[in-house]
């Protein structure tokens, strides 16, 4: 069973057309969900990192049948009682 290799970073990601595909479909995602929503960043404040993950599935028999790509927010950078109550 040979699995491709799944993209660690962003830039090894937008170099090839599937993951561009998965990221596009997330990204529609989460505008047609109103997951997130974009707001002014308040003064003194950072905003909260993203990360792109990326992972292949497969079927019982190894062969690949979806490319998928989740953004993620690093929640854990923040601290209780500043930046959230």
């Amino acid at each position: 069973m040979i699995v491709e290799a799944e993209p660690i970073e962003f830039q090894q990601a937008t170099k090839d057309e599937k993951w561009l595909k998965a990221m596009k479909e997330e990204i529609d995602c989460i505008e047609n969900n109103q997951t997130w929503e974009l707001t002014e960043l308040p003064e003194g404040k950072r905003p909260i990192d993203l990360k792109w993950v990326y992972k292949t599935k497969v079927n019982p028999q190894g062969i690949i049948t979806r490319h998928k790509a989740r953004l993620v927010a690093k929640g854990f950078l923040q601290k209780a009682g500043i930046d959230y109550s």
